[in-house]
């Protein structure tokens, strides 16, 4: 049964990591980031689209690609400037988005995304709420965010980003 989670960890790391590869790619493309629409909008609100959040919102936790927690934690999701986080996991999510930002839109920068699971480490260890209208598990919220920055901070070795 250990070998076979593993196996099964092994596969969503590996998975997260082409998520972050794909939109790492497309990030960095010449092409408008209006073209990431695909046509991905259901009545549930997704979208590939960039978008930045005014409201504290808590969808898909379990779910990588479509994590919306807060007004700054998800792929592809951040809070509209001047926005102030929703809660401390929140806050960790701004900073790396403007570190992020800062390094040239970099989404395998070594240094913000090993701050970045610094900040959430502190955050959990805390034991600080969150926000009010929160209905995500945050055990499961932080374990998405770890597996996702984790497979980053892989790819960032391996493609040797700064």
């Amino acid at each position: 049964m250990a070998s076979s989670f593993q196996s099964l960890k092994l596969s969503l790391h590996f998975l997260v990591f082409c998520i972050i590869a794909i939109f790492t790619n497309l990030i960095n493309s010449p092409i408008s980031i209006h073209a990431l629409n695909v046509g991905v909008e259901t009545n549930a609100g997704l979208s590939l689209e960039k978008e930045c959040s005014r409201t504290c919102e808590s969808k898909f936790c379990a779910v990588p690609p479509f994590l919306r927690y807060g007004k700054y934690c998800g792929i592809m999701y951040s809070g509209c400037p001047g926005e102030q986080p929703c809660d401390g996991l929140d806050a960790c999510c701004m900073k790396h988005d403007l570190c992020i930002q800062h390094k040239d839109n970099n989404y395998l920068n070594l240094e913000c995304n090993e701050n970045f699971l610094s900040c959430v480490a502190k955050f959990t260890n805390s034991g600080s709420p969150t926000f009010k209208e929160n209905t995500c598990s945050i055990t499961t919220v932080v374990r998405v965010i770890t597996d996702v920055i984790d497979a980053a901070v892989a790819a960032g070795k391996i493609f040797k980003k700064p």
